[in-house]
């Protein structure tokens, strides 16, 4: 029974590095291109550097992480992105914190991706951009974490027939089944917007 037990956590534990080793490289690009457009700038230069450098560093560090991490670590990481996304996007882009409970834990890279989705396939859609409300809130018995967004949305029947491999959303859920028993749960309305939704029980996230 030891040894079937050490085998499963070998496997989880791997699945899950494959899993994170899989972060697209085309926002690396993008990003990498807006710092090129502003050059001529040096102080922005250097703030945009700075925050890309502190991106990298965070992802090249979640894939080493066997535990959870703080919400405000998660939060910190949110916000360097968008900084990043809105170097290209001026302000077509726009976001928002409603955060009423920030003391739990959950895997790294779990909020972000959400984001990133909100971004590039929602208010990124729209010639007028739009914004992306990142909420949390807690009951009796769970953490809840809001990403919503009032981009063009989608269809989720078609999606789920589209024949496409979502990795960046899979990824995320199988991390939170595998690290905390968490769920994730997407609802999109076409031209009104998209909100997926994180629950955590409390038992697992203190």
């Amino acid at each position: 029974m030891e040894r079937y037990r050490r085998q499963q956590r070998e496997r989880d534990e791997l699945q899950m590095a494959a899993m994170l080793s899989q972060i697209q490289p085309h926002f690396l690009f993008n990003a990498l291109a807006a710092i090129y457009d502003i050059a001529r700038d040096s102080a922005e230069t250097r703030q945009a550097i700075s925050e890309f450098s502190e991106y990298l560093r965070v992802n090249i560090d979640s894939l080493k992480r066997k535990a959870p991490v703080p919400f405000e670590t998660e939060k910190k990481h949110v916000e360097t992105y968008l900084k990043l996304e809105r170097l290209s996007m001026e302000d077509h882009l726009r976001w928002r914190f409603d955060c009423e409970a920030e003391a739990f834990l959950l895997p790294a890279l779990t909020v972000q991706p959400l984001v990133e989705n909100a971004v590039k396939h929602g208010v990124s859609k729209r010639r007028e951009g739009g914004t992306v409300v990142i909420s949390t809130r807690s009951d009796a018995d769970r953490w809840i974490v809001s990403v919503i967004d009032d981009g063009v949305g989608f269809d989720p029947a078609a999606l789920q027939d589209d024949g496409k491999t979502h990795v960046g959303i899979e990824n995320v859920r199988e991390r939170l089944r595998m690290m905390c028993g968490d769920k994730l749960t997407v609802s999109s309305v076409p031209g009104v917007g998209t909100e997926s939704v994180i629950t955590i029980p409390r038992r697992r996230s203190t």
